[in-house]
């Protein structure tokens, strides 16, 4: 996949119709992986072979000329993939949705969904995205909920993916359960890998630009389950953080949760979006594994 119109790094050669000037490309099959992958591109990397570094990393190679080390061909490419890898990799996107953008997503058969309401959050998506380092714009969350594979967690996932490479934007995808609740229960446990840190995962899901909590709703309602929520999303509101969450259950149904402080923040954070096509996931899994 030519990566040329979404991000703005431009490492290749300016002619190259593959890349177009990109310096890397997407593959988006890769065997044995439900992730695509990104790759230097031919225009950059042909010479890697007889240059001095051997596309070996610091990618540099000795100009006698000069008497110094200077970055060959394929340097500058090299180091924006891997930037980029470590951008999507701390972002913590699940594989299956991993460089998922907006031009990839088969906005399906509008006889399954006449309400258009995937169109119409693929189009609040695309605005927020193309917008959203304009200096007038104003970033709004969303609660996108609907029914089980009816395409939430993708359409949340390719608008990271987009920020990521269109902005550098530091992202982060968390399942509400494994990667906040239980996690934060787990640091209470001595023998623990994270005995203690509950602070630092609070902060990281606190601090990060923008935030995706998928499958909101499926916690067990408890006392701290509800005090833990709304701490993350008031600190998020206070800091006017762009949060993303997606859930089965619609908003209205926290009106009367935790004394409703939840419900009252995400109205005033979030756009809410409800999703009534079919079963997308079934398609989205289907295209991945042709």
């Amino acid at each position: 996949m030519n990566l040329s119109e979404i991000i703005s790094v431009r490492d290749g050669n300016p002619q190259c119709k593959t890349c177009g000037g990109v310096g890397f490309t997407l593959v988006e099959h890769v065997r044995g992986s439900r992730a695509g992958a990104l790759q230097l591109c031919h225009c950059v990397g042909t010479d890697c072979n007889t240059c001095e570094a051997k596309g070996q990393a610091p990618y540099l190679t000795f100009d006698r000329s000069q008497d110094k080390m200077l970055p060959c061909v394929c340097h500058n490419a090299r180091f924006a993939i891997r930037n980029f890898e470590i951008l999507v990799e701390n972002a913590n996107i699940p594989p299956r949705y991993k460089f998922q953008f907006l031009s990839t997503i088969d906005l399906g058969d509008t006889n399954l969904d006449p309400d258009l309401s995937f169109i119409v959050a693929h189009d609040w998506a695309n605005e927020l995205v193309h917008k959203f380092n304009d200096p007038s714009f104003v970033p709004q969350g969303f609660y996108l909920w609907g029914g089980t594979g009816s395409g939430k967690t993708l359409l949340a996932c390719v608008i990271l993916n987009e920020l990521i490479f269109r902005y550098g934007i530091k992202c982060k995808y968390a399942k509400v359960n494994k990667d906040f609740l239980s996690a934060i229960r787990d640091t209470y446990q001595t023998d623990s890998e994270t005995h203690g840190q509950e602070r630092f995962i609070e902060r990281e899901l606190a601090n990060v630009d923008v935030l995706i909590i998928d499958d909101f709703g499926v916690q067990k309602e408890s006392e701290f389950s509800n005090r833990k929520l709304y701490d993350l999303i008031d600190s998020r509101y206070e800091q006017d953080k762009l949060t993303l969450l997606t859930s089965n259950h619609s908003l209205e149904e926290w009106r009367e949760r935790g004394q409703g402080r939840i419900y009252s923040r995400l109205k005033e954070m979030t756009k809410e979006i409800q999703l009534k096509c079919s079963d997308y996931r079934m398609k989205f899994s289907s295209e991945k594994s042709t």
